[in-house]
């Protein structure tokens, strides 16, 4: 029984660092890279702007979401 205590201490516990990471990520470039068009470029179809938007929407959607 004592050998289980460290094994619940591991997986029951947050590591500090868990608490404070965040990872930004910029909503255009990814749904650019998703739909298949050039970040930053005005030569795509209008079906890509469309899937473009809506993924755009989908990201910001969730912003403020803790």
């Amino acid at each position: 029984m004592n050998r289980f205590i460290p094994l619940i201490l591991v997986f029951f516990t947050t590591p500090a660092f868990a608490e404070s990471m965040l990872i930004q990520i910029n909503p255009n470039r990814m749904c650019a890279a998703i739909v298949g068009i050039p970040y930053a470029s005005d030569n795509f179809s209008d079906e890509e702007w469309e899937e473009f938007k809506e993924c755009v929407n989908y990201f910001y959607q969730y912003k403020d979401v803790e």
